[in-house]
């Protein structure tokens, strides 16, 4: 049963059991109306009754009358309890004449009939009044009055039923229209987001699912991103080292060679894969870290290390190429991961290297709060329209579209030092060069 149903059907319990409860108290309020109505006219009969029988000559003046009664059966005594008077067959109960010689008014209700009992004192004479009769006309209103009940509150049940079904069935709307914008998300368009009313100040319980699904949506989007980014990452680090193994194995294998050059090719070989898990250590914590999901714990990275290491694998890396390094006295660490800063120096020095023609230049000072590292190239540069951009992932400069590359080595040096808690800061002129700084705050 869908909702909408399940909605009207509540909708219809709750007002059967309302309309029926004030139903019933209307038949029972117009019930004890009606037979009040009836005792009051079978007391003005008892009135006139003895009042015909004391005075016969105002029979004249009072003829009889009904006031509505079918048959009315008269039972009249005197004071001391001793028949005196009466019409029709209904007989009257000794005990109850007992109870009229000690009080002035009676009521009963015996079978169909209805009885009552009054007192009263004629030319100094005491009379017992007694008036039966059947209320077959109040009876009938009231037979009237239960069937119209029946077939107002069966009715009213419809009308209800009804009711519910439109009105939920606009309530329900907003819920529908979640459901067709939810079906239009897919793989390809995560960043889709359901549209929320104009004033959302007092948000109802529909805003507040959107707002939840909207939050959720983002969730997954930074999920699939984070994923999207690890394997960008990943294919743009490993393929320098893959290709340098790549490189050596043939080299070593296109002539016999000596052991001397075997054991060389099999070191360069063994650092190679030693960089390979150096990276992939490094772009899994980063997708860890991205993903928000897990807390890892960060460790104290002396500075000299991780130059002296980074300065190793630049060496071993770029044979033909000149590091120039301008570095005071390393002594501080930093708070961090040593992998991924080594993955982000070492991807400022690449660029530098394949935007470059001369010598890189690597400089690391320590202040008092901060470690600054600064790679400076003297190549094409960035335009600066565009530097704004360099850090998205895929873009590349105009003017580097004859250079191979992926556009992805600054995003992630973006990314590392952010979660580093660090600032990156590109100055570039085209023609003169680039100047890349990172800055790191230091291990307390």
């Amino acid at each position: 049963m869908k909702i909408r149903q399940q909605l009207a059907l509540r909708v219809t319990v709750v007002s059967a059991l309302i309309t029926g409860g004030i139903l019933i108290f209307i038949f029972l309020l117009t019930r004890g109306f009606v037979h009040t109505d009836f005792v009051e006219r079978l007391t003005q009969q008892s009135r006139l009754e003895v009042l015909h029988y004391a005075t016969p000559q105002t029979k004249d003046v009072l003829p009889a009358g009904s006031f509505l009664l079918v048959n009315p059966e008269t039972s009249i005594y005197s004071d001391l309890g001793i028949l005196l008077h009466q019409q029709g067959s209904y007989v009257i109960p000794g005990s109850w004449i007992a109870f009229m010689k000690k009080k002035d008014v009676f009521n009963a209700q015996r079978g169909e009939y209805t009885t009552v009992g009054r007192k009263y004192t004629i030319n100094g004479n005491g009379y017992i009044v007694f008036v039966s009769d059947k209320d077959l006309p109040g009876q009938h209103e009231l037979d009237i009055l239960i069937k119209t009940i029946l077939l107002g509150w069966m009715l009213s049940l419809v009308l209800s039923y009804l009711a519910g079904l439109y009105f939920s069935g606009n309530a329900l709307q907003p819920v529908k229209h979640v459901v067709r914008e939810v079906n239009q998300i897919t793989k390809d368009n995560l960043g889709f987001r359901l549209n929320l009313k104009d004033d959302i100040s007092k948000p109802d319980e529909i805003d507040e699912l959107i707002l939840t699904f909207n939050a959720l949506l983002a969730r997954i989007e930074a999920a699939f991103i984070a994923q999207k980014r690890f394997v960008q990452h990943a294919s743009h680090e490993l393929k320098t080292p893959l290709t340098s193994i790549m490189a050596e194995a043939e080299l070593a294998m296109s002539r016999d060679r000596s052991v001397s050059e075997y054991k060389r090719t099999l070191d360069v070989i063994a650092q190679e894969t030693d960089r390979l898990v150096m990276i992939t250590q490094g772009l899994l914590t980063l997708a860890r870290l991205e993903e928000g999901n897990m807390q890892i714990e960060t460790e104290r990275v002396p500075v000299a290390d991780l130059v002296r290491s980074v300065a190793e694998t630049f060496n071993r890396r770029y044979t033909s190429r000149g590091l120039t390094s301008s570095f005071s006295e390393l002594t501080a660490s930093v708070n961090g991961f040593s992998d991924l800063l080594q993955i982000a120096v070492l991807n400022l020095l690449d660029n530098a290297v394949k935007y470059s023609d001369r010598d890189v230049v690597l400089h690391v000072q320590e202040e008092i709060r901060n470690v600054i590292f600064t790679i400076q190239d003297f190549g094409i540069g960035i335009p600066a329209e565009e530097l704004s951009r360099i850090t998205s992932p895929l873009f590349r400069a105009s003017n580097a579209k004859d250079v191979i590359g992926a556009g992805l080595g600054l995003s992630l040096v973006d990314r590392i030092v952010k979660i580093h808690n660090g600032e990156l800061r590109i100055r570039s002129k085209v023609g003169e060069g680039t100047r890349c700084e990172f800055i790191l705050p230091l291990a307390d």
